[in-house]
């Protein structure tokens, strides 16, 4: 049924703003649906903006995406240059890989792993 994860949607409260900070983290361009949906194509998926309202506000309350990346503490180190920060870990998972969650500028979860072998 599932094929593979086509887009996340993150609310946010100027969606131009967190758009152009995904563009320049993916080195990508921001383009839009409409002008309540922005979005930056990268990392082989869709990442959305829509503007937070009462069904969705900003912050971390639910899903979280983790990103596969080579090496966490090294992408720590790039988010958190670019106004991400810390909220969770980095640890070892009892599978383990590594992992750690960032609060990007925007209130938006955005968590990292790296691979494992199943």
């Amino acid at each position: 049924m599932f094929k593979h994860i086509e887009s996340t949607i993150f609310f946010v409260e100027d969606i131009n703003t967190a758009a152009q900070w995904y563009a320049d983290l993916l080195d990508s361009k921001v383009e839009y649906e409409n002008p309540n949906y922005a979005f930056v194509r990268g990392a082989g998926m869709i990442f959305g903006f829509h503007p937070a309202d009462t069904k969705n506000p900003t912050g971390v309350g639910g899903s979280v995406t983790y990103w596969e990346v080579s090496n966490v503490s090294n992408a720590i180190m790039k988010l958190s240059a670019k106004g991400a920060s810390l909220y969770r870990g980095p640890l070892k998972t009892d599978l383990g890989a590594d992992a750690a969650m960032l609060i990007d500028p925007f209130g938006n979860a955005i968590g990292l792993t790296t691979s494992l072998v199943y």
